[in-house]
């Protein structure tokens, strides 16, 4: 029974020996251990392929025996990072092949021997460069629509502005003169022209709102602050919620980091009025160590930013998306009845 036994076991053994051999030989991912001092005891058959060494040959060295300096000193940081803070990393990768610089997603993790010590680190490569070329043309893409919207609201406002504005400036001088012709022979009609009259006077004031919403005049001739000035102000007068703005000195930004910024403030604050159920909303634009700020609080009902579905996101995703194309980050933070943060950071050097 003990023989039995015995051989049963060595058939397992050989079996999940294969499996794993299999594992290691054919996947595409490249696959290392290492001990704590850096030397190889393991290389997977991609790993062979990439940096051309063998197996065998690597046992006992370190990255400094077999890569360049520059990517030596890039795993071994990683390395020691996984080593000293006992847990796993998961980073970017960065090789130089034949054909180019190729991008890995690198997952990084401790092993640890029969006592529970840690004995080395095991590295799991996988290349993303394809993946990463994707992402920056969707990157570029979505940058180009940005701007041509950016284009076509300018466009639009200045009509609305120019064209209509002035129709109904014309409409309004003509029934202030007819009000004046007929005071004194129709009074009844002189009323209406009078009614006429305020009417036009809130379609102007009307229009010109659309149009600075659509493409505030403001923000490229007097830049980010006034801009900010004069929307949060209209966002109170509109709402009837308290809004209030703060911002310290700013210097002259990029035309495109400021117009991130305002559409950035412009969402959260519309999500303000539709969802949040605020009596109170300030909006904060600072410059701290090379970065510019900018931060929406409301103290509505908030709600719960894991459960966010994807329609309810679109707003969320639009502003980190332009966070991102200028090279910034936005964060959320909610929780419900207890308000909503919306926080976009960027550099400025």
């Amino acid at each position: 029974e003990l023989s039995l036994y015995s051989r049963d076991l060595e058939r397992l053994v050989r079996k999940q020996t294969e499996e794993i051999t299999n594992i290691l030989t054919y996947t595409p991912a490249v696959v290392y251990i290492k001990d704590k001092a850096g030397r190889y005891t393991l290389v997977n058959t991609r790993y062979e392929e990439l940096f051309e060494v063998r197996n065998t040959d690597i046992r006992g060295k370190t990255d400094y025996d077999i890569l360049p300096q520059t990517l030596a000193d890039q795993f071994r940081a990683s390395d020691a990072q996984v080593l000293e803070e006992a847990r796993s990393l998961q980073l970017e990768e960065h090789i130089q092949q034949i054909d180019g610089l190729h991008t890995y997603l690198a997952v990084k993790f401790p092993i640890y021997d029969e006592s529970g010590a840690i004995s080395g680190v095991c590295g799991i490569l996988n290349d993303i460069t394809a993946v990463k070329k994707a992402q920056t043309q969707l990157r570029r893409l979505s940058g180009s629509i940005m701007a041509n919207q950016e284009k076509e609201r300018s466009a639009i406002a200045r009509e609305l502005h120019d064209e209509l504005g002035q129709v109904l400036t014309a409409l309004r001088m003509d029934s202030v003169w007819m009000h004046e012709r007929l005071k004194k022979s129709d009074t009844e009609a002189a009323e209406r022209a009078l009614t006429m009259c305020r009417l036009i006077d809130k379609n102007i004031e009307d229009v010109r709102g659309m149009a600075f919403r659509l493409r505030p005049g403001v923000l490229d001739d007097l830049g980010l602050v006034d801009a900010l000035e004069w929307y949060t102000a209209d966002f109170e007068k509109r709402t009837e919620i308290a809004c209030v703005f703060e911002h310290n000195d700013i210097p002259f930004l990029d035309e495109t980091v400021s117009t991130a910024a305002y559409r950035i403030a412009q969402e959260a604050l519309t999500n303000v009025a539709r969802h949040a159920a605020a009596s109170h909303v300030e909006v904060a634009l600072k410059t701290r160590n090379g970065f510019l700020t900018l931060a929406v609080v409301d103290d509505g009902q908030g709600f719960d930013a894991l459960h966010l579905s994807d329609s309810e996101g679109l707003g969320v995703a639009g502003m980190r998306e332009r966070a991102t194309l200028v090279g910034g980050s936005l964060e959320v933070q909610s929780q419900p009845r207890k308000g909503t943060r919306v926080s976009f950071q960027v550099p400025i050097d």
